[in-house]
């Protein structure tokens, strides 16, 4: 084993003591970090509290047997490889803990170089598991802003690739949104950049408790947000613009009687597919050139492209 590599953590559960010692020398010296539990209440205990990635128990022991551990482990930690030890009349019993969820058995009397196998098999997969794992952290990482923990620039494009795939083949609309933080320089000169952040990360997580989980939320950049709303015409990107401007305007800010507003509020401009635009690059255009003209002409409102529409959020919100 790669002495860099990190050790895979094994618990050997059995009433003998005799048994415990021996797993616990044989798999040790492999290479492996092992600890050992000598009924199941000292399984559990140490599974609370520690991160294992296999679990070697007899089947037959007093209190709770194998079968009862197997089933209390995979609640606390489904993806905890559990090995179960049987004698050869109740291999029955170990082929129906494996439907419940065990990885493999052993049957007693076994030979050590068998019990090896076995364990490596199963943290062979361990490792694979750990590695897929990472690098759906590394992906999650690559398509994340780290500040607000929404997607980040680069995956808005990529999802509206998908999507205007998607609403091609299936005739169907779907709106874009853009949204300027109105007067954030002036928060961040008087406020400091610090509650500046604060600010994009509280107004990420409103933007993500005001839209639908299958809505797309992203930071486009500095203090400006998108959102893609699938199958959905202007109107409902309206009642959904309104939604989150409301929540953000009506949400006690600190610091914000600096500004205009006495309030934290947006600019928002609305470009429906396929009516404002059939092509990526055009419906973006026109979303930016709406909230932009929202925000020459007044800010907190806001503006579809198409009928250059304004709408004063403030009195939208009293209907």
């Amino acid at each position: 084993m790669d002495v860099l590599e990190e050790q895979v953590r094994i618990l050997v559960v059995d009433d003998e003591e005799i048994v415990r010692d021996m797993l616990q020398d044989t798999l040790s010296k492999t290479g492996y970090k092992v600890q050992t539990a000598r009924d199941g209440l000292d399984a559990i205990s140490q599974i609370e509290n520690e991160p294992f990635e296999i679990v070697i128990t007899d089947l037959k022991m007093p209190g709770m047997n194998g079968a009862e551990l197997l089933e209390r482990i995979l609640k606390l930690n489904p993806d905890i490889c559990v090995l179960i030890i049987t004698a050869y009349a109740t291999v029955e019993s170990a082929v129906n803990a494996m439907k419940i969820g065990a990885y493999d058995y052993i049957c007693k009397p076994f030979e050590l170089d068998e019990m090896k196998v076995v364990v490596e098999k199963a943290a062979e997969r361990q490792r694979l598991l750990r590695e897929s794992r990472m690098v759906r952290h590394y992906k999650h990482l690559s398509i994340t802003d780290g500040l607000t923990k929404l997607y980040n620039h680069r995956y808005f494009h990529e999802f509206m690739d998908r999507e205007l795939q998607r609403a091609r083949r299936s005739s169907c609309a779907f709106t874009l949104l853009f949204a300027d933080v109105d007067d954030f320089k002036q928060y961040n000169d008087v406020n400091g950049h610090l509650a500046g952040d604060e600010v994009l990360r509280e107004l990420a997580d409103i933007f993500l408790r005001t839209t639908r989980k299958t809505d797309f939320v992203a930071r486009y950049g500095g203090e400006e947000f998108a959102v893609i709303l699938p199958d959905t015409a202007a109107e409902g990107s309206l009642y959904v613009a309104r939604h989150i401007a409301k929540a953000i305007r009506e949400k006690p800010w600190r610091y914000s009687g600096v500004l205009p507003f006495k309030t934290i509020t947006l600019s928002i401009g609305i470009a429906t597919y396929p009516h404002e635009a059939l092509l990526k690059e055009d419906l973006i255009a026109r979303a930016d050139e709406a909230m932009y003209h929202a925000k020459r002409t007044g800010k907190n409102k806001i503006c579809y492209f198409d009928k250059n529409l304004l709408t004063d959020d403030r009195e939208n919100s009293k209907e």
